[in-house]
């Protein structure tokens, strides 16, 4: 078996990744942040165990603490014992541009003291812009990358409107009484 890439991890979270998130999303499986961790753990451990050379290679952690950062992010994957990506994640109405940076800047500092290779946003939305970090990335230039999955951006607004009318049914649940 091939040693596992950057290259191939990248691919993976832009394409399969992507796309198990989006059709979890628009099926009404994710509904908080909480889920779509749970999705992505699940997904992220499984393209691992599928493509590492030795057992054990790679771990997929929740919200550790990384005190050197002193941060909690949302994914960390290990390669051995270094942080090899940095994931964090966001489920929200639309991303704001603010709240993209606020992220954005604890990937990179993650990146300036753990050494990771590559800091991931992750989030899930129903309107708003393909990209929310408009422009170049700086510092972040070859190390932060969006994941955007946007429901405006892939379905036609009317179903999204029929989305999210499911969503809120779903979302804040009431007993009907009789």
């Amino acid at each position: 078996m091939n040693k596992l890439s950057i290259k191939d991890f990248h691919r993976f979270m832009r394409g399969p990744f992507a796309d198990s998130i989006e059709r979890a999303f628009e099926k009404h499986h994710i509904f908080c942040e909480a889920d779509l961790q749970s999705f992505a753990w699940r997904e992220i451990k499984s393209f691992l165990e599928k493509h590492e050379e030795t057992a054990g290679k790679f771990r997929v952690i929740n919200k550790p603490f990384l005190r050197d950062c002193r941060t909690y992010p949302d994914l960390v994957v290990f390669r051995r014992r270094i942080p090899w990506f940095v994931v964090e994640l966001k489920e929200s109405k639309a991303m704001k541009e603010k709240s993209a940076q606020t992220e954005c800047k604890k990937l990179i500092r993650a990146k300036n003291v753990l050494h990771a290779k590559r800091g991931y946003l992750v989030y899930v939305a129903r309107y708003g812009q393909r990209h929310a970090i408009s422009g170049p990335k700086g510092e972040g230039g070859r190390f932060f990358f969006e994941v955007p999955i946007v429901l405006e951006q892939s379905l036609p607004k009317e179903k999204v409107t029929e989305w999210a009318k499911e969503f809120r049914n779903w979302a804040k649940y009431v007993v009907k009484t009789t």
